[in-house]
């Protein structure tokens, strides 16, 4: 029933990490996409349309694959790391943090007392013979935190956003970070490099491992090189209209 975290897991030591995004909701998704190398899936609950019941059933999609699983949160409400936690989470991403306040209201949300504010009440642990010592003991080992950098007050709150003491990893989000800064959609303009470099060197400098997507022509092999531990590469969505165009193409060539 409870397993290591997996992503903490794949990312020991330095090594690096690949993903996808799960927007459907659908258990499937993580059925189909758990054995083709990815390290880890990233349920998008900010953005997807995914409830508490269908992420639930992900998870549970999950539990006989060696693959890391996370939730992107809609926002940093403690009421809903509680939900999700308590129904198996066990890696939360969190969008638009942009104070170490803000970091640290995070992870009190997410640990039990002494060193939080979580409520106890894991159900879905207890109800598959879990004790609630056994599973705190867990939990405390294997949560990941994972903060969302989006804006230029992230970024320059980033090195101290990264020390916080149960954030694991910094996640620069280069679309929102160029909305913030006035620049939609201009990767390539050297003040969203700089900002970009900045987010990742804050995290190094903390002895934490940064994530990003790829944007523009920055695909994920270029940003591996760039130092990134983490990419989310692609969705499934995505991924799915790519398969289908490449194999009408080939058919149609020979038709």
């Amino acid at each position: 029933m409870l397993k290591p975290n997996q992503l903490r897991r794949r990312l020991a030591g330095g090594r690096k990490a690949i993903g996808a995004w799960l927007h459907t909701g659908n258990p499937v998704a993580v059925e189909a996409l758990s054995n083709v190398g990815y390290d880890a899936l990233i349920i998008d609950n900010e953005h997807g349309p995914a409830s508490l019941d269908a992420t639930r059933a992900m998870l549970q999609a999950s539990l006989p694959h060696d693959i890391g699983m996370g939730v992107r949160v809609p926002w940093n409400d403690p009421v809903y790391f509680k939900q999700l936690l308590d129904l198996g989470a066990d890696t939360v991403m969190v969008p638009w943090i942009n104070t170490p306040d803000a970091a640290r209201a995070v992870v009190d949300a997410c640990r039990y007392p002494p060193k939080g504010r979580r409520g106890m009440g894991p159900w879905r642990a207890m109800a598959n013979g879990v004790s609630l010592d056994d599973y705190s003991a867990h939990m405390a080992e294997n949560l990941y935190v994972m903060c969302q950098i989006e804006t230029p007050e992230a970024v320059a709150n980033a090195e101290k956003i990264a020390a916080v003491d149960g954030v694991d990893m910094l996640v620069v989000g280069p679309y929102d970070l160029s909305g913030a800064m006035g620049i939609p959609g201009q990767f390539d303009n050297p003040e969203h490099r700089k900002l970009v470099d900045a987010a990742l060197a804050a995290a190094t400098k903390a002895g934490k491992p940064c994530a990003i997507v790829p944007h523009g022509r920055h695909d994920a092999a270029s940003l591996f090189k760039r130092g990134f531990a983490f990419v989310i590469a692609s969705t499934e969505y995505a991924l799915m209209r790519k398969a289908g165009a490449a194999e009408v193409e080939a058919a149609r060539a020979g038709m």
